[in-house]
Formats: C-alpha cells, structure tokens, sequence
C-alpha cells in the first residue's frame, strides 16, 4: 500500500470557502460502536461541528508574535509561531479527531483506538481517547478482514504517518523529535492523522483538509519549508468530510 505523501506530510488540495468557527459538540455516546454495523467494526470521530474552523484569527496571532523578533531574527520567529500555533492546535479548542476500533457487540474484547496528541505525537489506547468519550459526527465500517486491515493500519499507516511528521518536525525545530511515535504539529495533528488513516483504510476520498497557502507567511514566521504546505487538517473538516458522506 502506497500513501501519496507532500514533502511535509500528506497535503489534499481544495478551494472551498472559509466559514466562522463553530463549537464544539459532544453530544452522542456509543461505548460499544454502532450496532448497526457488523463487527468488527472502525469509527472515526469527532466532537465537532460541521464547520471549517476560521484560520484568520490564528494567522494574524502568529504574524503578531512572529513580528516582535527583527525579521532577519528567523529562528526566534519561527520558535514563537511554533509554540503559538502548537498551543493553539493542541488545545482542544477547536475539537479533536479520533479512531476507536469495537471488536465485538458486548465488548468483550477491549476496543482500540489511535490519535494524535499535543506533546506526544501518536498514541494508542489513550484514556483520553476511550470509547465512551462522547462526540457529535462519527463513520463506522466493518472490517471485512480485521486482522489483516489492522495489521496494515499498525504496521504500515501509522510508521508512514510518523515518519513523515517526524522529518517535518526536524525542519520546524521541534525539541526532542521522535520517529517512533512522530511529532504533534499545527500541520500533523489529530486531523491529518485521524483524516489520513481513514481515507487510506477505507479506499475513501472525504476532504478532510481546508487550503491554506503557506508560501504566503513563510517569511514571516521565518519558516521556509512553509512554502510547501498547501492545506491543513482540522477537526471542523473531519465533521464537515463526515457530514457530507451522510455519517451520523
């Protein structure tokens, strides 16, 4: 399985229209998945609401704190967006994304799940990340062949995805980058993990990304390899991606 990777990560083009920020949501609980669907089953979720989140007002924080550094100043500038926008992604405040797996109706088998988070990268089984945390959109699908699917998905998906974070975040200066979990940053968040793992497992083409023109602030932030980020994922992409394939 080959997954088209950018020069930073895993990059989808579109030119839709930017919209407000929406809320975030958790209102439905399913600790045992979708009895609707087979079993074993994937889901991916999230707590938000189909909106794209409103990247004007981060972009003009970051050029704010990248502009107390002279401009020639390229490593202060990119250290202060980094920890900006880090902060800003890592939050929580514009909704997470995750990836639960039910093995079973009763769960007598433990569920798994898998996601990116702030300051660790990838993380697999993590309290935070539980079934029974509750969330707003979700997609379920059997898996036909589990063991093969999950193999490929531990295997073969996740190494790919944290290798590609880990390499960018060695260009964006991230401290203590580590290429068997990857590095959480504002580009490899829990969207383009979440959104990625999705549409790679399942053969899907859901946009999960909003474009964002990073040639247009590299200088600025003091961040050249900038320029070749196109897009952003982001959990208000997710839901809006989840929306339209007509999930619940």
């Amino acid at each position: 399985m080959k997954i088209k990777q950018g020069i930073f990560g895993f990059v989808v083009l579109t030119s839709l229209s930017c919209t407000a920020y929406a809320e975030i949501l958790a209102d439905q609980t399913m600790p045992n998945g979708d009895p609707s669907i087979a079993y074993p089953q994937i889901c991916i979720r999230t707590n938000r609401t189909p909106e794209k989140t409103d990247m004007a007002p981060i972009i003009k924080k970051a050029d704010e704190v990248a502009n107390q550094f002279p401009p020639e100043d390229y490593i202060n500038r990119s250290r202060a967006v980094m920890t900006h926008l880090t902060k800003e992604f890592g939050s929580g405040k514009f909704g997470h994304t995750w990836i639960n797996v039910f093995h079973d109706r009763i769960g007598t088998n433990t569920p798994s799940s898998y996601s990116y988070r702030e300051g660790k990268g990838y993380v697999k089984n993590n309290s935070q990340d539980s079934p029974t945390r509750k969330f707003h959109l979700q997609r379920c699908v059997h898996l036909k062949s589990p063991q093969k699917q999950i193999k490929i998905l531990e295997q073969v998906i996740v190494p790919e995805l944290n290798m590609a974070s880990y390499f960018a975040g060695l260009a964006m200066g991230v401290p203590n980058a580590d290429p068997q979990n990857g590095v959480y940053t504002p580009i490899h968040n829990c969207a383009w993990f979440g959104g990625i793992v999705w549409n790679v497992m399942m053969q899907e083409e859901h946009v999960f990304a909003q474009p964002f023109n990073g040639a247009a602030h590299a200088n600025v932030w003091g961040m050249p390899f900038m320029k070749a980020v196109k897009s952003i994922y982001e959990p208000g992409m997710i839901a809006e991606g989840l929306k339209k394939a007509g999930s619940r």
